[in-house]
């Protein structure tokens, strides 16, 4: 669907929620990213403004013309990621590769924060491998399954429903934090804001892991690509990046790839 789209139109009564026209014509005909199957015969587009701004365009399709019946900030909507018909991009159903290895070298210790833990398997796989480890998300659909999944495999990990945006509020503060696939679908005010907050909740030595899509994957879909040196200036004062090296980011199958380019960067407080 995502190639075929030519003419969008929009009915009288079209919600547009604080987004504009404008703005769901860059989502639906320039960087559109990943469809889902939507309530009562529509189809969820999901999409990045030219500003960098994911929003969720609720359409119904007909060959090359869409209707569009709503658009919404992916902030205000993240939960319908994980009640579609099929699971997000993200949702593979186990940790990411990245993280298993730096899980064999003994490097998700201590207290952990899973920051947009998503299902859970990156706190699970911390927590299986002796962490104190806590995940939180703003979706209660995903949040719910991650303690169904901690259920089932016997694993004891803690699940809250929250937003990574809002770190300075916790009282807890941790040995390492955990970023899989965060930063990259924030634009530029909230990766400051998250940084900021991550830094917050972060002991001074303590460690964040993060992985996100580089500047080396072709295409337009999918979250922001980042440059090395775009991650350096994230990470500046009161940081030390200790490694940045490439690595895969894998994904369930859509636009024909099941893997993307990605940073894997080990990043300590100081």
């Amino acid at each position: 669907m995502l190639d075929a789209i030519r003419n969008v139109n929009w009915p009288d009564n079209a919600a547009g929620n604080g987004v504009s026209r404008e703005e769901t014509r860059e989502v639906l005909l320039r960087r559109p990213y990943w469809t889902a199957p939507g309530p009562d015969g529509t189809t969820l587009v999901y999409g990045l403004t030219d500003a960098g701004r994911h929003l969720l365009v609720s359409v119904v399709a007909e060959g090359e013309d869409v209707l569009v019946v709503g658009a919404r900030d992916m902030k205000e909507s993240w939960d319908a990621s994980y009640t579609g018909a099929a699971p997000p991009p993200w949702d593979i159903g186990r940790p990411q590769p990245a993280f298993v290895r730096l899980a064999d070298e003994g490097r998700l210790r201590g207290r952990v924060l899973d920051a947009g833990c998503g299902t859970g398997e990156h706190t699970l796989l911390a927590a299986s491998r002796g962490a104190d480890a806590t995940g939180m998300d703003l979706s209660p659909t995903a949040i719910r399954r991650a303690r169904e999944k901690a259920a089932e495999r016997g694993v004891s990990a803690r699940f809250e429903i929250a937003d990574a945006l809002e770190l300075p509020r916790r009282a807890v503060v941790f040995d390492t934090v955990i970023d899989s696939a965060v930063l990259h679908v924030l634009d530029a005010e909230d990766r400051a804001k998250y940084v900021a907050g991550i830094a917050s909740v972060l002991r001074p030595g303590g460690v964040c892991h993060l992985i996100c899509f580089s500047d080396r994957q072709p295409g337009s879909w999918g979250p922001r690509r980042f440059r090395a040196d775009e991650l350096h200036a994230a990470f500046g004062d009161g940081w030390a990046i200790d490694s940045l090296t490439a690595d895969k980011f894998h994904l369930n199958p859509f636009h024909g790839v099941h893997e993307a380019h990605a940073w894997l960067a080990t990043i300590t407080r100081k």
